[in-house]
């Protein structure tokens, strides 16, 4: 059925899993169909919370009851967002790092994570700090420095769900992190490991926007804003830093700003690991 409706998309949902009908608009949802401004328009129109959709196995086709709009999936082009850095291609952490601060300076939304601001520009200077959240980052971080052990689950739970929203800012927070663990090869350990353990616990963690980002991310699909600004920072053609980067903190009210601190704290913490 329907599960939420926006301005460019809507959410059907499955069970636990959802898939997302809407236009693209820069940002190319992972569990994503993503179909033309007209297309959805007249679907925005018709339908409502609630609408029964069915799905037809056999001829892949996606339907929608009450309204009688049709999505048939083998009339359209598969969508691929998992990032493949060409080969040879090396991470430059400390550059990454030195270039997403440069970025982060010009941010000029608040994030939802419950830092402000300041205290996430000046955090990479490695002080604690008082809070609790603070306190919860550096442990987080000082963690990650050691990719061979597993983390603490407290760890990462203590994030999931954290915040308000459809996808609250400690999992747009955690889903950061794990893009990169995914660059650096570093999916089976770290916070992409711990997620996967938790995979059954989800549902009752947070919500179900955010667990489909999980689903998605832990075999390494992630949003294209996301994918787009790791290949700006690999130097890939036809990716420019500044454009991705905007791209990204223009995404919803506060889920690019926790995003793109999630690459960045990343970076900070993995920058000194052995091989990187």
């Amino acid at each position: 059925m329907v599960h939420s409706i926006f301005t460019n998309g809507l959410n059907i949902s499955f069970g636990d899993y959802l898939v997302f009908v809407g236009t693209e608009y820069g940002n190319g949802v992972p569990f994503g169909i993503h179909i033309e401004s007209y297309l959805y328009d007249r679907l925005a129109a018709e339908t409502f919370i609630g609408e029964v959709v069915e799905w037809n196995g056999l001829r892949k086709r996606l339907s929608f009851v009450n309204c009688n709009v049709h999505i048939h999936i083998l009339l359209m082009q598969e969508f691929h967002c998992r990032l493949e850095p060409p080969p040879g291609t090396a991470p430059d952490l400390n550059g990454w790092a030195a270039r997403l601060g440069e970025m982060a300076v010009r941010i000029t939304k608040e994030p939802g994570l419950g830092l402000s601001l300041e205290s996430i520009l000046s955090w990479p200077a490695g002080t604690e700090g008082d809070s609790e959240l603070e306190r919860q980052l550096a442990s987080l971080s000082q963690a990650l420095k050691t990719p061979n052990l597993p983390l603490d689950t407290s760890l990462v739970k203590y994030f999931i769900g954290r915040g308000q929203g459809l996808t609250p800012s400690g999992d747009d927070f955690l889903v950061g992190i794990m893009a990169i663990e995914h660059l650096l090869g570093l999916a089976d350990s770290g916070v992409s490991r711990t997620v996967r353990l938790l995979l059954q616990e989800l549902t009752a963690l947070t919500t179900q926007v955010s667990v489909n980002y999980y689903y998605s991310a832990c075999p390494g699909d992630f949003s294209t804003v996301i994918l787009d600004l790791l290949a700006s920072l690999l130097e890939m053609p036809d990716f420019d830093l500044e454009e991705c980067a905007e791209a990204l903190l223009n995404v919803g009210s506060t889920s690019g700003v926790d995003t793109y601190f999630g690459l960045w704290f990343a970076i900070l913490s993995y920058k000194n690991v052995i091989g990187f």
